[in-house]
């Protein structure tokens, strides 16, 4: 911990008063990689106020001035016993007068110099008036020991320890990196030590000392201390279970801070990433049934509402992961899942201006189309089409337009409908077929339609500071360009954080985050490019746009005068569709601090911070004249009389613009006391308690749909016959009954929390230390009963220093050794299950009825209490050989109490399950870490490696439901949570093969059951128990070589124990939509009927269409999900010093980075089972850019 206390030591007849400063680390030890593209200089003149001093005393002695001096300066004073008891009393009245001033007057009669170097002060006898003969006396140069520590290249090191070895005189360089310290025999050693570097033995030898510090590539990325977001407390007195990321992850260019957590710390497993690698994560398992299943997320002290998406990854200082309950307890209601807690960069004291900018570009390649959207060949879909057609289909009835027209068929089927009703022949029919077998539309959609992913990000950050103040501005720009053409963003933030020592009682600390974003989601989607034939192709050999249908054409053709409708183009195409519309999300977010520190007593502070959220959305959807959603809204919305072939418009013709607003609002205000004083050399108290108020409130403003609109002059149309209803009914174009919204709609929540809370931590001797934390919360979420509502959550802790105790001392293999044990409850909240009954109402009266309508929504839990969640940890830290290999082992148990839960109630209730405090869930792990230093040749070749591997095993232990169906446990949900299973459990029928021409599966006691025929009884005692989806077993492994200037690294990631469900057969049938067989076709026609379900046995099988909905809940289906990533490789390189100062840079390096380059799988399906077959898995990227400071 950082202290400033008072100590009087004697050493002979010395006294030395000294304050032990607080270590203030080096810029230069974290300016590892940098790059200017463009950036003009700038400069910043920062001004030291002088130090003064004010006493006003009679008779005062040398000792009580001087004591005076170092409490108001923080001046180091040096003095001989004699030479300060020889000083005469000093009556003196000052009021703010500078320090040399000061002096000056104090000695104006003394038999007494001084000189002053640095932060301190030397003192010695005054010269002897020429020619008297005086005793000889003692210089300061005589009496003491002067010097100056520096890094490698020459740069001052300010906060570095030197002591005398072999006593516990010491002091702390000043602001130039220079010391002074009293001469003891003349042949005294000095250790010089400070964070990143390798401690140096110097040998005083009459001379001032120029100390120069090697970069302790051991020890460089090492986080010595911990944040909890309230309290920062050193990793040699922390009890709880505290999970880090190293500097040099951080370093790493990412969109997304979170991208680093990946593969970092043991526990904390990514769940589900997007695309782009942005995960979702789950510390130690799940912990909730209902409520909340996210971190929680805490910047410079505070929980925010934004996700890490608000945060600039370039500003990120330090990540610090709260697993257990001592770690977490302190954000009591909040902590059940666990915290991440990240604390910004900001400026160190006395730092010169500074400037540093990254740039980076990362290019993706284009999506593996047969990956992401996985169907059978042209020539194998006609097939399966026609077989479809001749054996399951609904065939059409040529005179019935209303049952027709709106079939989505794919132009083959519609062929073979054709030649059915006798509209075509049969040879133009297969004349059709044969054309549609030879075509392949994957080249047009990857040319029109997709695009590579391309990310760009540049980030320019300014520090600088004096002793008083300190200032740090940072500026990112990004542009991201994603899978899709026409879709992406653009993303503008600032952040903005100063500090500022006001008065020796008071300091201020403000920030700022205002981040603007700009998303256009014109392009396709997943869905639009699965939802067309292989054989469509979208654009025809003279450049023209093709027609991919969205009706029955010929049906349309023959029997609506498409002419007359206000629109007379009835085609669709995607190409077209995505010029036509303006589809964008304009955010803008702004995150403000303020705090306010008051240092009253030694030791003894109080914080009073607030912080203030706002996140706004527009959202804004505009389709013009040229889409087809225009052109079919319109067009079905008019009303057409059959008879007599006449149309009603009932829409105006133009733009059709959708829009809606989002708003959260937040506040945060604490007040919290700290107390952190050491008592002798032996026992030291840390202190926190205090009480925070938050409150959160959501808007949701959906605006009525405009029609007719006009985004040139901004007019918009009106309903010709009004929007429809009972009192004025409208049909459209088939004779259905019209209406139309002309409100929009509100949605309001609110948020509020109240929290007091308390932390205590006692050190003894450095060996022992105990914690505890006490916290109570309140919510409007939870019942207003006070019994349930002020829940408490506490923790206790302990940890043993081994290396302290004497045992110890002469084991010089082994640098630290810890045990840690703790135990304590955290919590959590359902946001969505209510204390009192609720009905959901319509925003909008019923159009026939003119009334308002609702429904019960919740029938409400009126002992409605908070989530608990009791932890108990054991832990060990270790490091061995001089930090060459370190690490940790924690083992755990959560166990969850009062969960939410459906659970099944008599009916007499009005309903037969609602969601009670009722279910018990645990979790049990193992975690272990190993790290490695190892110096191949000194600092040059230096090789590092990190290995985190973890384990967790969920169980439900309590919870009732009456009834268990097979839908409810094949479809997961509240229906399938089962005690004694994990709660992700997968569930599946076992096959059974083919009788009596029917595939069947094993039903209530063993016998086979067919798609058809319900299933009955307790699914529990006939379903197959797959596994679990979660994996149990985690691994990460980063390593890193360093060879002189290169730095080469990479990331392996693993999963191991769980299962997923690739991807079958979909068995697809011939009725109102597209028959779009997928790629596994030819697995079904060569498979066995005996353990893959085949395509129907018999000529015409009219209940085909069940066994695509049943296909999917098959056994055979499950694989392992085991896999291993390789993650990320880095290659980058560091400009050498010698170039470097001919450039007049501190830093500059130049970066390559690859991500998800290759992933071995354990199934035979070859799938990644993150990301199934249809689904849009990351693509390898690349990364190329720069770093520079100066």
């Amino acid at each position: 911990m950082q202290k400033n206390c008072l100590s009087r030591t004697r050493r002979d007849d010395w006294i030395v008063m000294s304050i032990t400063a607080s270590r203030t680390k080096i810029g230069r030890i974290m300016r590892l990689t940098a790059l200017l593209l463009t950036v003009a200089l700038l400069q910043v003149q920062a001004s030291t106020s002088a130090q003064t001093v004010t006493l006003t005393g009679k008779d005062l002695t040398l000792k009580e001035i001087f004591s005076v001096i170092k409490e108001q300066t923080g001046y180091l004073v040096f003095g001989k016993q004699e030479l300060l008891e020889s000083g005469k009393p000093v009556t003196i009245v000052a009021r703010n007068m500078a320090l040399t001033e000061f002096l000056d007057k104090v000695m104006k009669d003394q038999p007494l110099t001084y000189k002053i170097t640095g932060k301190s002060i030397a003192l010695s006898a005054k010269p002897a008036a020429a020619f008297k003969p005086v005793a000889p006396s003692l210089s300061a140069e005589d009496t003491t020991i002067t010097g100056k520590v520096v890094a490698e290249d020459g740069t001052p090191i300010p906060g570095a320890t030197v002591k005398l070895k072999n006593s516990n005189i010491g002091v702390t360089t000043d602001a130039e990196g220079n010391f002074i310290l009293p001469k003891q025999d003349g042949n005294e050693m000095l250790l010089i030590s400070f964070v990143g570097y390798q401690t140096r033995e110097v040998p005083f030898r009459g001379k001032s000392i120029l100390a120069v510090m090697n970069i302790d590539v051991q020890k460089l990325d090492e986080v010595a201390i911990v944040t909890t977001g309230y309290q920062k407390i050193p990793k040699e007195r922390a009890t709880g279970s505290f999970g880090t990321v190293s500097r040099a992850q951080l370093n790493k260019p990412s969109i997304n801070i979170s991208q680093r957590l990946i593969g970092a710390v043991a526990g904390v497993q990514a769940r589900s990433m997007d695309a782009d690698g942005t995960p979702s994560f789950e510390i130690r398992g799940q912990t909730s049934l209902y409520g909340n299943a996210r971190p929680l997320v805490v910047v410079d002290g505070f929980a925010i509402q934004g996700d890490f998406s608000s945060i600039n990854p370039n500003d990120v200082e330090s990540i610090t992961v709260l697993k257990d309950a001592a770690a977490a307890s302190i954000w009591g209601a909040r902590a059940a899942n666990g915290v991440i807690v990240i604390t910004t960069k900001s400026a160190e004291k006395s730092t010169p201006l500074k400037v540093e900018f990254s740039a980076f570009t990362r290019v993706g390649k284009k999506m593996d189309l047969d990956y992401v959207r996985p169907l059978a060949s042209s020539a194998e879909t006609v097939d399966y089409e026609m077989k479809a057609f001749n054996n399951w289909s609904a065939l059409p009835n040529s005179g019935a337009l209303n049952s027709n027209v709106n079939k989505v068929w794919s132009p083959a089927t519609v062929a073979m409908s054709e030649q059915f009703l006798g509209y075509i022949t049969l040879a133009q029919r297969d004349s059709i077929l044969n054309r549609l077998r030879t075509q392949d539309n994957r080249q047009q959609i990857k040319d029109n339609l997709l695009a590579n992913p391309i990310n760009q990000q540049y980030n320019l950050t300014l520090y600088g500071s004096s002793s008083k103040m300190s200032n740090a501005l940072s500026l990112l720009f990004e542009k991201n360009q994603s899978n899709f053409k026409e879709t992406g963003y653009e993303r503008y933030m600032l952040n903005y954080r100063t500090m500022a020592v006001i008065t020796k009682w008071l300091d201020v600390d403000l920030s700022a985050m205002v981040q603007h974003t700009r998303s256009r989601y014109d392009g396709v989607t997943l869905a639009d490019i699965n939802s067309f034939s292989p054989y469509e192709m979208l654009v025809n050999p003279n450049g023209s746009y093709t027609n991919i249908s969205q009706y029955y054409t010929p049906i349309l053709q023959r029997f609506v005068p498409m002419d007359k409708f206000p629109y007379s183009d009835w085609s669709y195409n995607p190409i077209q569709e995505i010029h036509s519309r303006d589809s964008s999300v304009s955010q803008l977010n702004a995150r403000l601090q303020a705090g306010l520190t008051f240092k009253l007593v030694k030791g003894l502070t109080i914080n009073s911070r607030i912080q203030y959220e706002t996140f706004n959305s527009n959202n804004r959807y505009l389709r013009d004249e040229n889409s087809f959603y225009v052109r079919k809204t319109v067009n079905e919305a008019t009303t057409w009389n059959q008879g007599t072939n006449t149309l009603i418009p009932n829409l105006p013709k133009g733009s059709i613009l959708n829009q809606s607003r989002n708003k959260v609002e937040s506040w945060n205000f604490r007040n919290q006391l700290n107390y952190n004083r050491a008592f002798g050399s032996k026992h030291e108290i840390n202190l926190a308690a205090g009480f925070e108020v938050n409150s959160t409130v959501a808007e949701l403003y959906g605006y009525p749909t405009t029609y007719g609109y006009n985004d040139e002059t901004l007019t918009i149309g009106t309903f010709p016959n009004g929007p429809g209803g009972i009192f004025s009914p409208i049909t459209n174009w088939l004779g259905n009954n019209q209406t139309f919204s002309y409100t929009g709609s509100f949605n309001y929540t609110t948020e509020r929390y109240y929290s007091s809370y308390a932390n205590l931590a006692y050190t003894y001797g450095g060996r022992y230390t105990i914690s505890g934390s006490y916290r109570t919360d309140a919510s409007n979420l939870i019942t207003d009963d006070p019994k349930y509502r002020y829940a408490p959550f506490w923790s206790i802790g302990g940890l043993w220093n081994l290396t302290s105790e004497k045992f110890l001392n002469g084991t010089t293999w082994l640098d630290h050794l810890r045990l840690r044990a703790t135990y304590g409850y955290n919590g959590n909240v359902d946001k969505f299950t209510a204390f009192m009954p609720l009905i959901a109402t319509v925003a909008t009266p019923n159009t026939w009825t003119n009334d308002y309508t609702a429904t019960i929504s919740s029938y409400g839990n009126p002992t409605l209490r908070w989530e608990k969640t009791g932890t108990w940890n054991l832990g060990v830290d270790y490091s061995l050989f001089n930090g060459r290999l370190s690490g940790k082992v924690d083992v755990y148990h959560k166990a969850g109490r009062d969960l939410i839960a459906q659970l099944s109630i008599p009916a007499v209730n009005g309903t037969t399950s609602q969601k009670l405090n009722n279910a018990k869930m645990t979790n049990k792990g193992i975690e272990l870490e190993l790290a490695t230093v190892l110096p191949i040749r000194n600092d040059d070749i230096v090789w590092r490696g990190n290995l985190n591997f973890s384990y967790n095993r969920n169980r439900i232990t309590d919870l009732f439901l009456a009834n268990y169906s097979s839908p409810d446990l094949l479809n997961g949900g509240y229906g399938a949570y089962v005690v004694g299973m994990d709660a992700n459990t997968l569930w599946r029928f076992e096959y059974s093969g083919v009788q009596n021409g029917q595939p069947t599966v094993l039903g209530p006691g063993k016998a086979p059951v067919t798609f058809t025929s319900g299933v009955p009884g307790d699914a529990r005692t006939y379903l197959l128990n797959m596994g679990t989806t979660v994996a149990p077993y985690t691994l990460g492994f980063i390593n890193s070589f360093k060879v002189y200037d290169f730095d080469f690294s990479f990331i392996i990631t693993g999963k191991f124990g769980h299962v997923f469900q690739r991807k079958g057969f979909n068995y697809p049938s011939n009725r109102t939509r597209r028959v779009l067989p997928n790629s596994k076709l030819s697995e079904v026609v060569n498979g066995d009927p005996g353990k893959i379900i085949p395509l129907p046995l018999t000529p015409v099988e009219p209940l085909y269409y069940f066994w695509s909905s049943f296909h999917q809940y098959v056994s055979y289906l499950t694989e392992s999900a085991s896999h291993v990533r390789l993650q990320e490789v880095s290659l980058a390189y560091t400009i050498p010093q010698s170039l470097l100062r001919k450039m007049q840079l501190n830093s500059l390096q130049f970066y390559a980075q690859a991500n998800d380059l290759y992933t071995w799988y354990k199934n035979d399906a070859k799938e990644d089972p993150e990301y199934p077959l249809g689904t849009l898995k990351p693509m390898p990227k690349l990364t190329l850019g720069l770093r520079l400071d100066f």
